[in-house]
């Protein structure tokens, strides 16, 4: 459904693609060279993973951290965390609202409709065909949403029907009773004139545009306003000379009249109601080329051309992937994304037309690629799919929408970007769920709200625990029958209406196996496993020993998980991986290994939502973070490394990383550490700020801008003084004028204003002066003033600061 992000926003401050730490990485603390950790090793793509032949010990246990003794401080291992490890929030507010009851069955709805700009009012005339449920009793009154308006008449054909209303809920008296499988039909001409949400029209641009999820619709058109049904319908759009109007479906047509257009959109294959959409505007409309006979589209605004190729450039590949992935091809007539003004979300997948943020979608190419649209594109894309084809019959289900569309945008971004930016974006997901039950644990299958469903929406779970969960299942099954089961459950549900447990028969149907522990756990549950991980090396057995131990905390919302955790050891003489099975909160497993370990890892890949508390020695994760193949292991690696701030060669490996990696994800938070390291007061004057200062303006000058802008702000944060802070300041000047891209010149603007204050003013001056895209120069200046207590800075930032704020 509505997609609650602004991708391409780098500072907006409603943005929700964060990348917060995943504690999962953070907890890792260190284990010796003969310490060994449970990873993930991908399975034969076409075959489940293998169960680990090795017996466990009964009872399995957990060994304590293992420590040989060699003199040296890389080979000391830190203890366990204290615990606990995670604290549940309390859930969130709410009480628990039931599935609607469907009284009637609505089938078709034919809808006339203008809007005067003069009133701002909606004016139309719609009729809705109705049908009695089958096995029902006969009705003698029906039920329509329809908030906020007037109406001139209600009618049947040319009989006018009695009603009542109070000012949500227009309830028509029909003159003959409703029974099961009967039709009627009922036509309402009314006039919105002081709608409270459903329809919005923005005078700078002079474009009215809809907005349906949750319940909103039925604000500009009285309908049926709940997902559990699913009906046809088409819209007679009256705009002026030189607008367009865009809906759903097909254009079936358009005519003048007078001084006026008539567009006719069909949407002849069944939806949900709240993906009803209209916009009228002055659009220009680009014809990408079609996928198969698929119509793509995009509605932007005459000055903004260049701007819209550049945000949806990559739609048709997308389609093709999802096509492809799914097995089944885009099942709609034409595929349009419009962008929309002052939008109040990042995208809203209105079926065939999709309405995309301006902001979110429009932006220059130096801005990239840190604001990049693309996941938003994809994201609203496999909506057509999940959310349009298949919708959930309730809000608590409504991760079925929004859980599987971020998934699908993963999915997209690995194939289009590469390994390393698919497992990077999946790390995102999992930091953001586990960020989330540290606010309101709940499970992802939630009908409790206040006011409003999209309640639902805004806790932080179903759209990254969502994809998270899939993940999980296509890695433990493998792409072959992971899609193969996404498929049955798609086929089998098309154009209809879908909860939770339409999903588990699909995976059981489809793979022979019984699914109900795992939903049980991970779905109708919540939180996640907490563990803690041990590893014994026996060198006269040359054999390697890992036990593990769920420590979360436990209560009826949350128990323990079955998870097969994949290991990898990285030795002088090869690679061993094999699989530690964890029941009832323990697991035990081992291997032989022709040589010591060198680098151990639970869960490679990362593709178990977890927190794990791991003790592995400095050596071993200086070593994983040069030698694994795993971008998320070498993330893992920055960031145990970066929790050991008193420990030289900890930070050696980090300086190293931020010139080294090939990932930039890697140098950036590798970057981002140091920088940490470096802001400590107590470090000011001591032999490796010398090394971390070099490092820091060496990655100033990286390929990368998402790195350049992480090393300038790390450089604000520094306490240096003489000639380092002089060194420091004159590179950020020479980054604040003339880097490629003026998101990592603001930047730079903020770090030198924090750093030189005062001395900093007649360059930030000169450099706020000129109002660029979404002010990405002037709002990190001017936060940078709020922090310096002077009259000058506050003279300029009272200068660049709007009166009501």
């Amino acid at each position: 459904m509505i997609d609650l992000r602004f991708a391409a926003v780098p500072n907006h401050p409603d943005a929700l693609i964060l990348s917060h730490r995943k504690m999962k990485g953070f907890l890792r603390t260190g284990a010796v060279a003969c310490l060994i950790a449970v990873s993930c090793a991908p399975p034969p793509a076409t075959n489940p993973r293998p169960v680990s032949t090795i017996p466990n010990p009964t009872p399995p246990l957990v060994l304590p951290p293992f420590q040989m003794d060699t003199g040296l401080t890389a080979d000391r291992v830190p203890p366990f965390q204290p615990a606990p490890l995670i604290v549940w929030g309390p859930p969130p507010a709410g009480v628990s609202h039931a599935e609607r009851t469907r009284t009637y069955d609505l089938q078709h709805q034919s809808t006339t409709i203008r809007f005067d700009w003069s009133r701002q009012a909606v004016v139309g005339t719609t009729t809705l065909r109705i049908a009695g449920m089958s096995g029902a009793a006969p009705r003698s009154t029906v039920s329509i949403d329809a908030g906020d308006m007037t109406f001139k008449s209600v009618a049947s054909g040319t009989s006018p029907l009695k009603y009542d209303y109070d000012g949500k809920v227009l309830v028509v008296h029909l003159s003959t009773p409703l029974r099961a499988g009967q039709n009627t039909s009922i036509t309402i001409d009314y006039d919105g004139a002081n709608r409270s949400k459903g329809a919005y029209f923005r005078p700078a641009r002079h474009i009215v545009w809809t907005q349906g999820e949750t319940e909103d619709n039925h604000f500009w058109v009285p309908t049926y306003d709940f997902p559990n049904d699913k009906a046809t319908w088409e819209f007679y759009i009256w705009t002026a000379k030189g607008e367009r109007a865009l809906s759903n479906g097909r254009l079936a047509g358009s005519r003048t009249v007078g001084d006026s257009i008539e567009w006719h959109w069909v949407q002849d294959k069944p939806t949900s109601t709240y993906l009803m959409t209209t916009v009228v505007g002055k659009y220009t409309v680009l014809q990408d080329k079609p996928w198969r006979n698929v119509t793509i589209g995009y509605w932007t605004y005459p000055d903004s051309i260049q701007a819209a190729w550049r945000g949806f450039a990559n739609t048709p590949k997308a389609v093709d992937v999802f096509s492809r992935k799914t097995g089944v091809p885009y099942p709609w007539n034409k595929y349009d994304q419009i962008v929309i003004p002052e939008f109040q979300y990042g995208g809203m997948e209105n079926v065939t037309a999709t309405s995309q943020n301006d902001d979110a979608i429009l932006h220059p190419a130096w801005s990239e690629p840190q604001a990049n649209s693309e996941g938003l594109m994809a994201h609203e894309l496999g909506h057509q799919w999940y959310g349009d084809l298949l919708t959930t019959r309730r809000w608590g289900d409504v991760w079925l929408n929004e859980g599987f569309a971020t998934f699908m945008e993963q999915i997209f971004r690995e194939e289009a970007r590469g390994i390393d930016e698919g497992a990077f974006d999946r790390l995102g997901a999992q930091e953001q769920t586990i960020d989330a039950d540290r606010r309101a644990r709940r499970p992802i299958v939630w009908d409790k709200w206040v006011d409003d469903p999209i309640e639902v929406f805004f806790s932080g779970h179903i759209y990254p625990k969502g994809a998270t969960i899939l993940q999980m299942l296509r890695h433990q099954l493998g792409d072959a029958a992971f899609w193969k089961a996404m498929n049955r459950y798609t086929t089998a549900n098309a154009y209809g209406t879908v909860v939770t447990d339409d999903l588990r028969k699909a995976f059981e149907e489809s793979t022979g196996r019984s699914y109900k522990n795992f939903f049980d756990q991970w779905v109708y549950g919540a939180g996640f496993p907490v563990f803690q991980v041990s590893s014994l090396y026996d060198r006269a057995a040359r054999r390697v020993v890992v036990s593990a131990k769920e420590v979360q905390p436990r209560d009826s919302l949350t128990g323990y998980f079955d998870v097969d955790a994949d290991v990898e050891v990285r030795t002088d003489s090869g690679i061993v991986r094999f699989v530690v099975p964890v029941r009832k909160g323990v697991g035990e497993a081992g291997a032989n290994v022709k040589a010591p370990p060198r680098s151990i890892r639970w869960d490679k890949g990362n593709w178990i939502l977890d927190i794990t508390d791991f003790p592995r020695s400095t050596a071993m994760m200086r070593y994983q973070l040069v030698n694994d193949d795993d971008v998320l292991g070498r993330i893992e690696a920055v960031d145990i490394l970066a929790q050991r701030p008193a420990d030289q060669l900890a930070l050696d490996g980090l300086v190293r990383a931020t010139r080294n990696d090939r990932f930039y994800g890697v140098r950036a938070r590798a970057v981002d550490a140091i920088g940490v390291w470096a802001s400590d007061p107590t470090r000011a004057d001591i032999a490796p700020m010398q090394n971390v200062k070099s490092a820091l303006i060496y990655a100033t000058r990286d390929p990368d801008a998402r790195v350049r802008q992480a090393a300038v702000t790390a450089l604000g944060r520094m306490t240096v003084t003489g000639r380092t802070a002089t060194e420091v300041t004159i590179r950020l000047r020479e980054v604040a004028r003339s880097d490629p891209s003026l998101i990592v010149r603001g930047a730079a603007l903020g770090s030198d204003i924090r750093l030189e204050k005062n001395a900093a003013l007649p360059l930030a001056k000169q450099l706020m002066a000129k109002d660029v895209w979404q002010k990405v120069i002037r709002t990190p200046a001017l936060n940078a003033l709020k922090t310096v207590d002077t009259p000058e800075a506050r003279e300029l930032l009272q200068q660049y600061t709007p009166a009501n704020q």
